[in-house]
């Protein structure tokens, strides 16, 4: 399930076009997408920590309002661009 869910944080991410998106967010969009699936908040994250760490994402945390926000980097792009031709 977990690479389904790597799919579609990087295509929810992706629509956004560099946008960032903030957590809660990605997090409706991608129980949206990754039906019938049915993962839990906590599956999503494991999978979004995982694309963080593989330079896919990157999460940043605003001090005022504790609000975690999620853009895709270059690299992200790029594998988002690979995966949609597959």
């Amino acid at each position: 399930m977990k690479s389904k869910l790597t799919r579609s944080l990087l295509a929810v991410l992706h629509a956004c076009d560099g946008l960032p998106m903030p957590e809660t967010a990605l997090l409706s969009a991608v129980h949206l997408h990754a039906r019938p699936e049915r993962p839990s908040d906590s599956d999503i994250i494991d999978a979004l920590h995982d694309i963080e760490i593989k330079g896919y994402a990157a999460g940043v945390t605003d001090e005022l309002t504790n609000e975690r926000t999620w853009t895709l980097t270059g690299k992200g792009t790029h594998r988002a661009r690979q995966m949609r031709e597959t």
